[in-house]
């Protein structure tokens, strides 16, 4: 392997790393697995990343890289001209901290508004409780970054272009909409999505995901 390879799987959260491999313009083998087939929790697959899940990025050196914000970050640290992380120490660190602010929300809020029942042991009327709990707790976060972005004027940290917390927080106004969360009320966050996807390597992500299917 001479080439870094990012495992992921179309419409996930795999898909915010090949956005920004894309913007990175580093030359990255993007291989697809399908989450709804078990592929995740195959032996081949677990032999690469142990958690079963997506992303995942190898290295030629055999280092594998998971969790979304240290893959941004690798693709920053390789590529410090494509924007992913802002200029600076002070930067870098903002960007940062967005980065671990979307991955826990993420997890904390989206997560079990997506699949409840799994955080309510199974029982029914339990996940109703959770999902309706998550997607109150979704639109808060939610209207706090529209919050942040505003002051940014445009952007998470103030950049002239979307960096890879912005790429990361567009995802999660994306997953908003299939939770069929109202964001009319948050245009910052209307507009950012516009931006990131209008971004040449983010646009090319979506398409080769479409193709893929």
């Amino acid at each position: 392997m001479s080439t870094p390879i990012l495992w992921t799987s179309t419409n996930s959260s795999g898909s915010i790393a090949h956005q920004a491999a894309r913007v990175s313009g580093l030359s990255i083998e993007v291989r697809f697995i399908s989450i709804r087939a078990g592929d995740v929790r195959k032996p081949d697959y677990l032999a690469i990343n142990p958690k079963g899940e997506v992303p995942a990025l190898q290295l030629p050196d055999g280092t594998v890289i998971t969790e979304i914000p240290a893959v941004i970050f690798w693709l920053a640290e390789a590529a410090p001209d494509s924007g992913l992380l802002p200029a600076g120490p002070s930067g870098r660190a903002k960007g940062m901290e967005w980065l671990a602010w979307c991955h826990w929300t993420m997890g904390r809020h989206f997560n079990p508004a997506f699949g409840p029942l799994r955080f309510a042991g199974g029982n029914e009327a339990a996940g109703n409780a959770v999902r309706a709990a998550a997607l109150v707790r979704a639109k808060e976060a939610l209207a706090f970054a529209d919050a942040a972005v505003r002051r940014g004027g445009g952007t998470l940290c103030g950049t002239d272009q979307p960096c890879g917390a912005d790429i990361f927080l567009a995802a999660l106004v994306g997953f908003a909409g299939f939770l069929k969360i109202d964001i009319s009320d948050l245009p910052a966050l209307g507009a950012l999505r516009d931006s990131v996807a209008a971004m040449p390597g983010v646009a090319a992500a979506i398409a080769r995901e479409a193709a893929q299917g």
